[in-house]
């Protein structure tokens, strides 16, 4: 595939210039036409342009001070311009320069110089877009950075915060010469949670680096998908009834799959969480396993308030930060979670997605291909 041609703007009121210019231009550039320093700053507006040509000698409008207005523009960071001029007094390159202008070129124009200082100029102008790709790429890395700082920040203060504060209550039990001994075993029991619930937040992120690395060696087999979701509700049944969330299983007849079946589960187990966490109190979250448009899938059904259309394209991201529902303070963050949940849905050639639920709340989705007969 060719690649594309840089575009050239020759301004000048003389047609019989324009028409040479284009002549020695066009076998290399795709070449734009204007007529005064108005219809410059005119085509500049429509159409992506790489350099400009500029003839000093217009009425109305000069090329000084169409070099002038052209450097204005906002639009474009470097766009060089080439000045046309029979001027050659040291004054008048003074007023070009002023005027924001990169080079000079005397009429008669010679067609080597002509196209050796096109040559250096575009490709001053390719360098500068390169770096300016790579300053946005740093600056969306930096933000990255922060949110992912922000989000341990905040994911790991509250077990850590709980692991402190039952420490210090345990503490405080065992002081004195009567100890309050069941007291004492609760807060010891909840600081051992926190710190299970830090180190699984901790094994979560060395897992996900892992699987991006391809560092993970899967461990298929066959796999029940009925077992698999009954497993998982489980293991979270303690966590929902903390929050007076009751937990449903649908299953349809499905064929086994071949997974890695700690990954599959740690996934289901990371959208069954998280549909624990947005829904209200008394909901029903449903864990449901269909086949789906020759797919096999594991859907998880909450009642919280739902995905807004633009999010969604960018909730399976690590990292992936939104704009706080109506009434909470803070944005919303996702952490590591459903990222890794893609992570082991890419491993299995497999693909996520997120719907809404009619009547309010999203449907969460892990599918497969199902296997052939």
């Amino acid at each position: 595939m060719a690649e594309p041609r840089s575009c050239v703007l020759v301004v000048d009121d003389d047609p019989r210039n324009r028409e040479l210019l284009r002549a020695r231009l066009a076998g290399h550039y795709d070449v734009l036409e204007a007529e005064s320093g108005a219809a410059a700053l005119a085509a500049l507006a429509q159409a992506p342009v790489d350099l400009v040509l500029l003839d000093v000698m217009m009425p109305e409008m000069n090329g000084f001070d169409t070099c002038r207005a052209i450097k204005a523009r906002q639009r474009d960071r470097f766009l060089p311009v080439v000045l046309l001029t029979a001027l050659s007094g040291q004054e008048d390159r003074n007023q070009g320069l002023a005027a924001g202008a990169d080079e000079f070129l005397t009429k008669p124009v010679d067609p080597r110089e002509l196209s050796l200082r096109l040559r250096s100029l575009l490709t001053l102008r390719a360098q500068e877009e390169q770096i300016h790709r790579h300053l946005q790429a740093l600056e969306r890395l930096q933000a990255l950075k922060d949110d992912l700082f922000s989000l341990i920040m905040h994911d790991l203060r509250n077990p850590l915060t709980g692991v402190m504060g039952f420490l210090e209550l345990l503490q405080h039990k065992l002081e004195g010469p009567l100890p309050d001994v069941e007291a004492a075993r609760r807060h010891a029991g909840r600081a051992a949670e926190g710190a299970r619930k830090l180190h699984e937040l901790l094994e979560q992120a060395l897992e996900v680096r892992r699987l991006e690395e391809a560092a993970v060696p899967l461990r298929p087999e066959a796999v029940p998908l009925a077992e698999l979701a009954q497993e998982a509700v489980r293991t979270l049944e303690g966590a929902a009834r903390a929050r007076t969330v009751d937990l449903a299983v649908e299953v349809e007849a499905v064929p086994d799959l071949t997974l890695d079946r700690a990954l599959a589960r740690r996934a289901l187990e990371n959208l069954i969480s998280n549909a624990i966490k947005v829904s209200p109190p008394a909901a029903v979250v449903t864990v449901r396993v269909r086949r789906a448009d020759g797919r096999v899938a594991l859907e998880v059904e909450d009642l919280g308030a739902g995905v807004a259309d633009a999010a969604k394209p960018r909730l399976f991201g690590k990292f992936a930060v939104f704009d706080a529902p109506p009434g909470e303070g803070r944005p919303r963050g996702f952490g590591l979670g459903l990222h890794l949940v893609k992570l082991v849905a890419d491993a299995h050639g497999g693909v996520v997605s997120v719907r809404d639920r009619p009547g309010g709340g999203s449907v969460f989705g892990l599918s497969f291909p199902e296997p052939r007969a």
